[in-house]
């Protein structure tokens, strides 16, 4: 079992489907659901251990509560595709945590280093290579802005240069450790390794992470600042200096030095950004749904409905409220929002704890212990939490945690009972199915967003109907409903009633997306209701008054009815 979970760390970069419009997500979710199955039913056969004092730690009871609000909440909003996927994803990282910290707690966690270097090693190198083989092409950009865009567009094998940026971050820790404890060739390897991850994290320019990497310093140095000497502190000033002068050298090399810039008046001048009015839409979310939040999966469903695309031109849509504080607050309401702030606390006090009182690996949880730190600021501006790569490493390393506790303070070794370890297997089952069933139709559903774009309105039918589960599958990656995907392939065949259908089930998935209003109005409006298309089309507007193809259709509407001003009021 330890082979299998070394190889399977190493592996994560390499998770990648190409079929789907998010290349990461859905693969990694399928092969995660496999894995913990799997290890599972190898504790099963092989009569391995599964100890009591594991789930009854605080980290572990944390998590749990955090799971048992999430299901309250969905039991109080009515159980949906997107609530039975969060819910899967929160069992099936539970589960994961279980499993790693036994295997911590038997191997012990050095044996897993090498496995996250290695990770890490992967995850750098597919960057650079990217990096190099885009540069040429990217540099033929004459827009400053556009280029700025096609280099922020390299993110490795991640999704997104932030996220590339946050988990090489939470690599930190077994790359330096590596450094000081490992042999003559990890050695290099990993000071070689480190010194590209700092070139990346400068490279792409995530502020989150710029912050989380001083914190880390920071606390290393309050935590040893007996221990270090004037040379030490020389080395360290002239590696900032260095670092810095690296980091203008590649904004000039670039061309991207005036596109930091912006990004720093865009921090300064935060009221005008696109974050502050997520949060801003996300704290009236919260305040209208304090105890239970509005049910797992659901921020992206209501957030339209407190004003996040106010000005916006619907093209795009937030699916997250870039704060995994905030999104589990929005979601899950007051119990779960606590809890995932005590999995941090918990973390924070049991690696300084681990620190103190474990002379053998005193560094490696100091290290521990600012990585938290620095990863907590990263989860407050950025949202890891939707991400599985993210999620393996932090909880293994808070699997690294409980199980150093466990050791330091003894505990009684206790096993569960064979019929919790058998549930558990079925749990899993249920998660690899709707890991299945969620990878497949995001497959169709990519295919029918490609034919929608080359207007093959008998493809988009044929993969929607393919893609779509009412039960598991129902909202694409960009939180729009598949059927209205199908809706509009039969509104351009001229089938209305069919259309009529399909955009009356959007809406009862999605009721604040706006092109489910304007789709639902249109098609009111081609059957003949006229009455019922210019309410939906008022519906739109309240979602969003600046969406022109709305004020269009609804202007068409007033004009052919003689409200000649109205119209002309609704146009302006």
């Amino acid at each position: 079992m330890k082979r299998i979970l070394q190889v399977f760390i190493v592996l994560i970069p390499l998770l990648v489907s190409f079929s789907t419009t998010d290349p990461t997500l859905h693969i990694r979710f399928l092969v995660l659901s496999i894995f913990v199955a799997l290890s599972l039913f190898l504790f099963l056969i092989n009569n391995k251990k599964i100890y009591k004092a594991v789930l009854f730690h605080p980290l572990a009871i944390a998590f749990l509560i955090l799971i048992v609000g999430y299901l309250v909440s969905t039991f109080y909003h009515g159980f949906g595709s997107e609530s039975i996927y969060i819910l899967s994803k929160m069992l099936l990282l539970y589960l994961f945590m279980i499993i790693s910290t036994h295997l911590v707690l038997e191997y012990g966690f050095k044996e897993f280093i090498k496995s996250f270097v290695l990770f890490s090693f992967l995850a750098s190198s597919i960057y650079i290579f990217q990096f190099f083989l885009y540069f040429e092409r990217i540099n033929l950009i004459e827009h400053p802005l556009q280029r700025n865009i096609a280099f922020d567009n390299i993110s490795s094998t991640m999704g997104h240069k932030n996220l590339l940026s946050s988990i090489l971050f939470l690599t930190l820790p077994f790359v330096i450790y590596l450094i000081r404890v490992g042999k003559k060739l990890w050695r290099l390897l990993s000071i070689v390794l480190l010194a590209c991850m700092l070139l990346i994290i400068l490279q792409t320019q995530t502020r989150a992470v710029f912050v989380a990497f001083a914190l880390f310093v920071i606390t290393i140095a309050i935590v040893y600042k007996s221990q270090i000497k004037l040379k030490q502190l020389s080395l360290l000033l002239v590696s900032v200096i260095v670092g810095l002068s690296l980091f203008f050298t590649i904004l000039k090399y670039t061309e991207r030095y005036d596109a930091f810039v912006h990004e720093i008046h865009t921090a300064l001048d935060y009221k005008n950004s696109l974050r502050y009015k997520l949060y801003k839409s996300s704290f009236y979310l919260i305040s209208e749904n304090p105890l239970l939040g509005v049910g797992p999966g659901n921020w992206k469903v209501k957030i339209p409905k407190y004003g996040l695309y106010f000005g916006s031109f619907g093209t795009n849509y937030a699916q997250r409220p870039h704060n995994d504080f905030l999104w589990v607050f929005a979601e899950g309401g007051l119990i779960p929002g606590i809890s995932f702030i005590l999995i941090f606390l918990i973390l924070l006090r049991d690696s300084y704890y681990l620190h103190k009182n474990n002379r053998e690996s005193t560094f490696f949880y100091s290290l521990l212990f600012a990585t938290f730190i620095g990863f907590s600021f990263i989860s407050f501006f950025d949202f890891p939490l939707e991400r599985f790569s993210h999620n393996i490493i932090f909880f293994f390393l808070a699997a690294i945690i409980v199980a150093g506790k466990l050791k330091q303070t003894g505990y009684k070794k206790e096993l569960l009972p064979k019929w919790l370890s058998f549930s558990f297997l079925g749990i899993i089952f249920f998660v690899i199915y709707v890991a299945i069933v969620r990878y497949q139709g995001e497959v169709y559903a990519t295919n029918a967003i490609n034919s929608q774009a080359e207007q093959d309105w008998t493809s988009v039918v044929e993969n929607i109907d393919k893609a779509y589960n009412k039960t598991y599958y129902e909202l694409e990656n960009t939180s729009t409903p598949l059927l209205w995907y199908r809706g509009i392939a039969y509104f351009n065949q001229q089938k209305y009633n069919l259309a009529l259908n399909d955009s009356k089930e959007a809406y009862r998935v999605h009721p604040y997306h706006e092109h489910v209003l304007n789709s639902l109005a249109s098609s009111y409006e081609m059957t003949g209701n006229h009455t019922k298309a210019k309410q939906f089309y008022l519906e739109a507007l309240r979602v969003n008054p600046t969406f022109k193809e709305v004020r269009t259709n609804l202007a068409a509407i007033l004009y052919n009815e003689k409200n000649y001003i109205q119209a002309l009021d609704i146009i302006l």
